[in-house]
Parts: C-alpha cells; sequence; structure tokens
C-alpha cells in the first residue's frame, strides 16, 4: 500500500507527535526515506522512541521497513494511479475513465495490504466449524450476501440474519459448532460490536472484515481481515470504492479456501454444472 496515502488517510487517529512526523515525512519523503529515527525525531520536532511507534502504527514491524517501502514509492512515481474524486457536471467519458483508475487503485492498495497468515487462519476456522454466521449491515450487507453465495455453493451451513432476536438463540445453540463473520468497512458499528462481545463472552471465534486501523471491532476479533481506508470522498464515491474491497478480500478468501481442499474445487464444478443443464433444459 503507498505510504503516504496510508498515513493520509490514518491522520485521524494520530497524536500531536504523530502528526508531527506524518508532515516531515509527507514534505520530505525522498530524503526521510535514508534518516535515522533520531534524525526523523529531530526534524520532526519529536523523539526517536515516537518515530518507531509512529512506524509499528502505520502497519510496519520497524522503521526500516518503511523507509524501504518509502524510498521504493519514491522511485516509481504512482501520479498514474491516484484515487480521484467526481467533479459536478462531469463528463460521461471522464467518469467512466475515473470509476476504472479508482477501481485499480482501491484493489492495489487492498492488496499489498493481505497477509497469508491472516487467511490461512481464517480458513482454518471456516473449515473446522459446522456453523458460520455472516453479517453486515448497510453497505456492507453486500459483501456478506457475496459471503453467503459463495460458501454456500460448497455446502456450508452459512446463515446472514440480522435480527438479534432470532440468531442470538442459534449462536447459544451452537456455540460449540460455531463461527461468526461481521462485516463492517469502518469497524464502528454499533450492532455489529455489540454482537462480537456477546461472541466473546459465548467463546465463539470471531472473524472481522473493517478497513485497516486498530478500529473496535477489529479488536474483538480472533481473525481479521483488513482493507484499504477509501479516501473521503465529496460525493460519497469513496463507498463504492470499499465495496469493491470488501469483494477482492472474500474473493481471496474463497480462492484460498478451495485451493486448500481438492473437493471444494470438485463441489464448484458440480454446482455450476446443475446450474447450466437446468438453465438448458428449463429456458
Amino acid at each position: 500500500m503507498s505510504v503516504l496515502s496510508h498515513m493520509k488517510s490514518m491522520q485521524r487517529e494520530m497524536s500531536a507527535a504523530e502528526k508531527k512526523i506524518y508532515g516531515f515525512i509527507r514534505e520530505n519523503s525522498e530524503k526521510a526515506a535514508s534518516m535515522t529515527a533520531n534524525e526523523i525525531a529531530e526534524a520532526a520536532g519529536t523523539s526517536a522512541p515516537t518515530v518507531v511507534r509512529f512506524s509499528k502504527k502505520m502497519g510496519y514491524n520497524s522503521l526500516t521497513d518503511l523507509k524501504i517501502e518509502l524510498s521504493a514509492e519514491t522511485i516509481q512515481e504512482r501520479n498514474s494511479n491516484t484515487y480521484s474524486d467526481v467533479d459536478h457536471n462531469e463528463p460521461f467519458h471522464s467518469l467512466k475513465n475515473k470509476l476504472a483508475s479508482n477501481a485499480r487503485f482501491t484493489i492495489d492498495e487492498t492488496t499489498a495490504l493481505f497477509n497469508e497468515k491472516d487467511f490461512i487462519e481464517a480458513c482454518k476456522l471456516l473449515e473446522e466449524k459446522e456453523f458460520c454466521y455472516v453479517l453486515g449491515i448497510g453497505a456492507s450487507n453486500l459483501a456478506a450476501m457475496d459471503i453467503v453465495q459463495k460458501w454456500s455453493r460448497l455446502g456450508k451451513n452459512i446463515i446472514s440474519e440480522p435480527d438479534y432476536n432470532t440468531i442470538l438463540p442459534q449462536l447459544v445453540l451452537h456455540e460449540k459448532e460455531a463461527v461468526i463473520w461481521l462485516v463492517s468497512n469502518s469497524g464502528l458499528t454499533s450492532e455489529l460490536i455489540a454482537l462480537a462481545e456477546t461472541a466473546k463472552d459465548l467463546g465463539i471465534p470471531i472473524i472481522t472484515l473493517t478497513q485497516f486501523g486498530q478500529n473496535p471491532l477489529a479488536k474483538l476479533s480472533d481473525v481479521c481481515l483488513q482493507t484499504s481506508r477509501p479516501t473521503e470522498a465529496t460525493y460519497r464515491s469513496a463507498a463504492t470504492d470499499s465495496i469493491l474491497a470488501q469483494f477482492i478480500t472474500v474473493d481471496l478468501l474463497f480462492y484460498v479456501y478451495i485451493s486448500r481442499n481438492k473437493e471444494n474445487a470438485e463441489k464448484i464444478y458440480s454446482t455450476r454444472a446443475i446450474v447450466q443443464e437446468y438453465r438448458k433444459k428449463y429456458f
């Protein structure tokens, strides 16, 4: 993921000292890539430990890792792959090209975040547990429905039930055989946080799909899959990109899940065949 764009998206979560570090790196990215923690701290008016903590908060294992990514970013210009918002009365051809450009940007930013270990752990939970309960509120419900559609084709007992009067009894009855998967771009959806806390009390493992960062829902999860943080947009075009990022994440997990067991691929082929035969026969 682009170092500078990622930092920009996390400004609201930065302390005053961290904002100073971000400001210095943003204005001196090429220079900062070759500086030590002490040198960056002195230039930004903070301390070296704060610089190190800042790099880890941004998702890097160390300041060295951050500087390597920053150096690569300054060498390879990314001007042709940046996010653009919609303008008032913008021509159709411009909107079309902008949509394609934003989609590529979102995919690149999100896939750069993917960690194989997280996807493997999510697959193990889905394989081990007999029941999977999936929930998403608002636009995130589209991703939840996509999850249900995909895993149901493999014969998985996968249920999406937004009414807590219905889902809570099921969680209690199947707490030993269940995993719950919660989808929220912000990670701040109160209904899902309450459900995650209840699942935690019952000892039910939790998979979450949120945007990058230490949000309340991600903190409650056993496995947290995260997407890039969409750029704020005047006309809410970022909502479109956040949904795309969720779909890409679900797709990759589905691919990993299928690849781990030959029987899963055979189930996909057989279910596809029956649908095609049905269409051929009746339509």
